[in-house]
């Protein structure tokens, strides 16, 4: 009897914590499935539906026991929640044109996430402990600078790949990082200057860690070897609001 009840409490729908206690991402799957396009989100289609999914998603994250979490799973653990906490920050002020706009938005807003009161900071600071540079090519600080909205929540089983082929989008977008051997340029996203030390540590250096991730070879080559003096572009803070339609 007493194995009967521990099974029914398990599959219980609410809250969706089982095994290690990783909460099921499916509630913010469906909120990114229909809101997250071409790399941004869309925060003016987003429905009430939309909103009470994710508040839900938001709720089961606070008693997730993350002690008992694997490696991977306290990276799709953490990356989920950083996104989902900026989405939400965003959507209860909406319309603002910037995440910054926002008082204490990255320090003072706080959710229970994995047993402990968290800020956006908090949380970016559990996945540094994790010692994966990569986790800066998945959260999403809601801005038009930052790297690409997966429109998937992360799960443990695929977070590894998942992590490398951010990298690649994020890396081989011009409009965040420029890479040019003919003319001798380098000019990339600040991402790489405030973490330095992350990539340094991974790899030696910023630029033979951002090489790894070039799509051309003989750029990814010259990238890795040449002296030429790393330069960092202005970041964009304004909101990365989707312009692609909503599909019907």
């Amino acid at each position: 009897m007493k194995k009967l009840a521990i099974l029914v409490l398990c599959f219980a729908p609410v809250p969706a914590l089982c095994g290690a206690g990783l909460p099921d991402p499916a509630p913010f799957d469906a909120v990114l499935s229909a809101g997250a396009r071409d790399g941004g989100f869309d925060y003016r289609g987003v429905t009430g539906q939309e909103k009470k999914r994710l508040a839900a998603y938001l709720a089961n994250l606070g008693d997730a026991r993350t002690a008992a979490m694997t490696a991977d799973e306290k990276k799709a653990f953490y990356i989920n929640a950083y996104n989902a906490l900026a989405i939400s920050i965003v959507l209860d002020r909406y319309p603002i044109r910037s995440i910054r706009d926002v008082d204490g938005a990255f320090q003072k807003i706080k959710r229970k996430i994995g047993g402990e009161v968290l800020s956006l900071d908090a949380i970016e600071n559990r996945l540094r402990a994790l010692g994966d540079p990569r986790i800066h090519f998945a959260i999403v600080c809601v801005s038009e600078s930052c790297p690409p909205l997966a429109a998937r929540a992360y799960k443990a089983e695929s977070v590894a790949a998942a992590l490398d082929h951010q990298g690649r989008v994020f890396i081989n977008d011009p409009e965040r990082n420029t890479i040019d051997p003919a003319k001798e340029t380098i000019a990339l996203s600040r991402i790489f200057d405030w973490n330095r030390r992350e990539f340094e540590r991974d790899a030696g250096s910023v630029k033979k860690y951002v090489a790894r991730y070039v799509q051309d070879r003989e750029a990814a080559a010259w990238l890795a070897s040449t002296s030429q003096p790393l330069t960092f572009l202005d970041y964009d803070w304004s909101l990365n609001q989707t312009k692609s339609p909503r599909a019907p």
